[in-house]
This record gives C-alpha cells, sequence and structure tokens, in this order.
C-alpha cells in the first residue's frame, strides 16, 4: 500500500478537526466551517473505509479517536471560550465599527450600542438565529430582546462584563452545539 494511499484519510480528519473547531469559535457558530467539517470527515471516512489493509492498529485508530476528541471538544465549548479570553482585549476596538469588523479569528455582520452595551453578531451564525457577543457597562444586564429578533436571547456571563448570546432555533447551549438540546433559558 502506498504512503500517500495511508495517510490522506488522516490529513483530511485533522484538516476537518480544525474545521469543526473553527466553526464553534463563536456563539452561534459559523455555518460554512461547520459544512466544509461534514463534507471533509466523510471524505475521509470513505477513503479510510475502503483501504483498512496493511494498517497498524495505531493507524487505524487515528481516524476514529482524532472524530471523537474533536466533537467532544467541540460541542463542550471549550475551544470558543478559551479563544475568547485571548480575543477579549482587542474585540473592544470594534465598537466604533457599525458596519461589522472582524479580529482574529472573529467575524461580525454588525456591531452596535445600545442601552448601555455593544453588541457584536457573528457572522454566518447559521447554528442559531442570531448570536455573537456583548460588552456591557459596569452594572449593566444585556436586555434578552437583541435587535428585532423573534425569540429571547439566551445569556452565558463570560465575566468583566462580557456575554456570549443567542437566539436559539432549537434551545443549543451558548458555546459549541449539541443537535439533542431541546431546551432553552433567558435569564442572564
Amino acid at each position: 500500500m502506498s504512503r500517500v494511499r495511508t495517510w490522506w484519510p488522516i490529513v483530511c480528519c485533522l484538516v476537518a478537526a480544525v474545521a469543526l473547531l473553527y466553526a464553534v469559535v463563536l456563539p452561534g457558530g459559523y455555518l460554512t466551517w461547520l459544512w466544509v467539517a461534514m463534507v471533509l470527515w466523510l471524505v475521509a471516512a470513505v477513503g479510510w473505509l475502503r483501504s483498512p489493509a496493511g494498517r497498524s492498529w495505531p493507524i487505524r485508530l487515528v481516524l476514529p479517536v482524532v472524530s471523537v476528541v474533536t466533537m467532544v471538544v467541540a460541542c463542550s465549548g471549550v475551544a470558543g471560550r478559551v479563544l475568547f479570553a485571548w480575543h477579549r482585549p482587542g474585540l473592544a476596538q470594534l465598537a466604533a465599527s457599525p458596519l461589522g469588523a472582524s479580529h482574529g479569528l472573529y467575524r461580525f455582520s454588525a456591531v452596535w450600542s445600545h442601552d448601555g452595551c455593544v453588541t457584536y453578531v457573528t457572522e454566518d451564525s447559521g447554528m442559531s438565529h442570531f448570536a455573537g457577543l456583548v460588552r456591557c457597562s459596569p452594572g449593566v444586564r444585556p436586555s434578552p430582546r437583541l435587535g428585532d429578533t423573534a425569540g429571547d436571547a439566551v445569556f452565558e456571563p463570560l465575566g468583566d462584563d462580557w456575554y456570549a448570546f443567542t437566539v436559539p432555533r432549537s434551545g443549543s447551549p451558548v458555546w459549541g452545539f449539541n443537535p439533542f438540546a431541546v431546551g432553552a433559558t433567558t435569564e442572564v
């Protein structure tokens, strides 16, 4: 068996893992990158299943282990919380950019101020109706009604007057995603 035939599914799986983790760095996630990750995992799985002969057991386990670990990390929201702490200092500069902006891995379709808070709306937030980050002045709490959304926002306090929010489609958690979740709360 050629080395290329052995390793391309692993490389495809690793790229899919990175795409999925990027898809969940912001509340609501990036739908496009979620689709990219799913397609890459499908291609990797087909390639993996078509040619298992000649692989040692440790090599055979790489794709399933990477896939499971990535899904656990993505669903738990760890990637988003860790990267938010890293990006937090630069996000405050975006408040003066009302037409949307970006900072590091974050892409926003709009940034606006209201009632003592600055809202950063995630671009391509396909895993929820509306999602992003809110930074409020000290002592101010964000309103559950953000913009012209159809439902109430679900908030998660991030510390230092920052909140992650989503207006969920099906009660998904604020960070990561869980297709089996069925409830949501608008409490801060």
